[in-house]
């Protein structure tokens, strides 16, 4: 044996990355991510149509756009999930690292300037706005429930 540390040729992926899924795997993660992006738009529009009478319309259109960018974040964010875990494991990958780091201040950024501009025509919109925000919790959650009925329904 030697005292050399072995290295993996380019071509192998290690273990656990995507390249080691079935495809029907690959296929289930892939409606997991089309639920979680659904359930964030029926809970953004459930939720901002009960907050509407008490709380008022300020409060019911912040949470509103907060969805819509909660969406767009959500989707955003796995796609450069995907474009990092194709740059780890393809040497001659497409994707630049700056243009993932890029989109990811972006989306940082585009965030804050919504929050900026509802903070200037209403506090309470901002509040709406920050709560829609949340959605994609929600949204987790409701799949986490999913998730466990289908896993005991599959045992069964």
């Amino acid at each position: 044996m030697s005292d050399e540390p072995q290295t993996s040729s380019p071509e192998e992926t290690p273990p656990g990355l995507a390249s080691d899924a079935s495809p029907e795997e690959m296929l289930w993660y892939g409606d997991t991510v089309r639920r979680i992006e659904w359930l964030i738009g029926a809970a953004g529009i459930i939720c901002s149509a009960a907050v509407a009478w008490p709380l008022g319309w300020p409060v019911a259109a912040g949470m509103l756009v907060g969805s819509a960018l909660a969406w767009l974040n959500f989707r955003w964010l796995a796609s450069s999930v995907n474009a990092i875990g194709e740059r780890i494991v393809r040497v001659q990958s497409r994707e630049r690292g700056a243009a993932v780091v890029a989109r990811g201040v972006g989306r940082i950024f585009l965030i804050a300037l919504f929050a900026y501009g509802i903070f200037t025509c209403s506090v309470r919109g901002l509040v709406g706005f920050l709560a829609g925000l949340a959605m994609p919790v929600v949204a987790m959650m409701c799949e986490a429930v999913y998730e466990f009925v289908a896993s005991i329904r599959r045992s069964s």
